[in-house]
């Protein structure tokens, strides 16, 4: 099969689309049969670069494919609602933009609101983590003595039971003094009894 030299040029623009710009008088039906193979961006492209030519036309319907392939096709019927209600028609590229605009919005606020949350949520845990410490001792633990002048202040009493080892370390210090001195007066005792049972009664060197 033969192809012709027109058909060739239609699938060589459809393969090169990303480098196609402004279509200037190119023929309408040639148009027709290589801008739907555009995609929203390639179709902006061209619509932008052409000067002096309406290409709605030709895209508008095009527009409108766009705009359900990525919004839907209840959001197509939707608009097509409101335009017959309200007597009031629209480009479909130009609903196609205002919608991605819209929806950039709504991403970016809700975008902000996400790291609002993830900030308050990080501060929350900080808070928690951060628990102060009172070195005061409780007010019910803390024993006051009234000092000279009558001032008060922390007692020096010795806890029960150091008061406890106190007092028997005093007993036990007694009884040795106690021990010490009944060896002494024994001590004595014997040392005059054995002077006094020398004969003549005195003690010679």
């Amino acid at each position: 099969m033969v192809v012709s030299l027109l058909e060739l040029c239609v699938r060589s623009a459809i393969d090169n689309l990303q480098y196609i710009s402004d279509v200037g008088e190119t023929d309408i039906q040639l148009l027709k049969r290589i801008l739907p193979h555009c995609n929203a961006e390639q179709l902006n492209h061209i619509e932008s670069s052409t000067k002096g030519r309406d290409l709605s036309p030709i895209t508008d319907d095009l527009w409108r494919k766009c705009y359900g392939r990525k919004f839907g096709n209840d959001a197509v019927e939707m608009v097509k609602e409101r335009m017959s209600d309200r007597k009031c028609k629209f480009k479909w590229r130009q609903l196609y933009q205002a919608k991605c605009r819209e929806q950039d919005e709504i991403q970016r606020k809700g975008v902000s609101r996400l790291r609002e949350l993830y900030k308050e949520q990080n501060s929350q845990k900080e808070r928690k983590q951060i628990v102060p410490i009172d070195l005061k001792p409780p007010e019910s633990k803390r024993i006051k003595r009234t000092g000279p002048g009558g001032s008060s202040g922390p007692s020096s009493k010795a806890p029960a039971k150091g008061r406890l080892m106190q007092k028997a370390r005093m007993e036990f210090a007694k009884s040795n003094a106690a021990s010490r001195q009944a060896s002494m007066a024994k001590s004595r005792l014997n040392l005059n009894n054995g002077i006094n049972q020398r004969p003549g009664g005195s003690f010679r060197r």
